[in-house]
């Protein structure tokens, strides 16, 4: 923004004695996931190096761990392992002070050529926490990097410096995911049972979703535990063909505000939560009145739709809705 003066940035020693010694020791033991390195008073320290919580997760539920270091307005460096080799991330969020942002860019190829570069498999820039976190922003990456014609630019090492490239997809079910209890997502990793059935609603007091129970149900008993006052999230493995339906009760007595609430909840509950657990829905059901439901498999949707997630096709790897191109051209213009 014009007119305002920022205080200019001391500079900072980039390759501090403790970063080298943790950025050695990550690179000796594979097991880690992650080194971050935070600009504290000037000088670049390591933070604790993160290690996968479970060594047989998916590489999502390993990037789910970086949630807790990733802030909106805290640009770092993060070194990630992944498919036996280490990228090199320069996280400047649009949030962040513009100094900070300053240092970071300026110094990242330093920082790369003083730790060496035959360690590292490539550099890229990310300004959304999504861009490093969500496993399909690699995807895309790789996708890029697979088909395109042109080479990237390429540090004196070789190290191939991929800069920041914006997601095609803007994962806004991602961004927009409420939060869930730990129980509810226990619950979640149990459907691949016969019968499984996991309920979940949104208590909107505290826009958290909330576990109703798990349970295993033949098909005839699902109807009798689906709430006929608030909207409630079903979701059912059918024991006759192993489908996983999610089904979405709103009761027309429910008040605008829950089923709202509810609507708003979908896609960060099926496309990130679920997904992220290894749960993935085949069909989806929306219904008003218990006494709707059926059981069927077909290529679209069940139900009478009012849900602009619901109603809608999918474009790429998340539900678009009426209004996703004006969203999308908002935020595409912030920088």
């Amino acid at each position: 923004m014009s007119g305002i003066c920022y205080p200019k940035m001391k500079k900072a020693q980039i390759v501090t004695p403790a970063v080298d010694e943790a950025f050695k020791a990550f690179l000796t033991d594979t097991i880690y996931l992650a080194l971050p390195l935070m600009l504290v008073d000037d000088t670049l320290l390591p933070l604790a190096p993160i290690r996968p919580r479970d060594l047989d997760s998916s590489f999502q539920s390993s990037l789910n761990q970086l949630d807790d270091i990733l802030n909106t307005r805290i640009p770092l460096y993060l070194f990630l392992r992944r498919n036996n080799s280490v990228t090199a991330i320069t996280y400047v969020p649009y949030l962040s002070k513009e100094p900070h942002r300053a240092f970071f860019l300026e110094n990242r190829h330093d920082l790369v050529r003083q730790l060496g570069e035959e360690h590292l498999s490539s550099s890229l820039i990310c300004k959304e926490i999504g861009e490093i976190t969500d496993a399909r922003s690699w995807a895309e990456r790789d996708e890029h990097e697979q088909s395109c014609t042109e080479m990237e630019g390429t540090l004196n090492g070789g190290i191939k410096d991929m800069g920041h490239k914006q997601n095609k997809c803007r994962l806004c079910d991602r961004r927009m995911k409420n939060p869930i209890d730990d129980n509810a997502v226990d619950a979640l990793k149990k459907l691949y049972s016969s019968g499984a059935t996991v309920q979940i609603s949104v208590d909107i007091t505290i826009n958290t979703l909330k576990l109703n129970f798990f349970t295993l149900l033949p098909p005839e008993d699902v109807t009798a535990r689906l709430p006929t006052e608030r909207p409630s999230f079903t979701f059912y493995r059918h024991p006759s063909t192993n489908i996983l339906y999610f089904i979405f009760c709103s009761p027309d007595s429910a008040s605008v505000q829950e089923r709202m609430k509810h609507t708003m909840a979908i896609p960060g509950l099926v496309n990130v939560h679920a997904e992220d657990n290894g749960v993935h829905v085949d069909q989806k059901i929306e219904i008003h009145d218990p006494a709707d439901l059926v059981f069927e498999a077909k290529d679209d949707r069940i139900g009478k739709f009012r849900s602009l997630y619901l109603r809608n096709a999918t474009e790429g790897t998340e539900s678009t809705y009426s209004a996703m191109e004006a969203d999308k051209s908002f935020f595409d213009a912030v920088e």
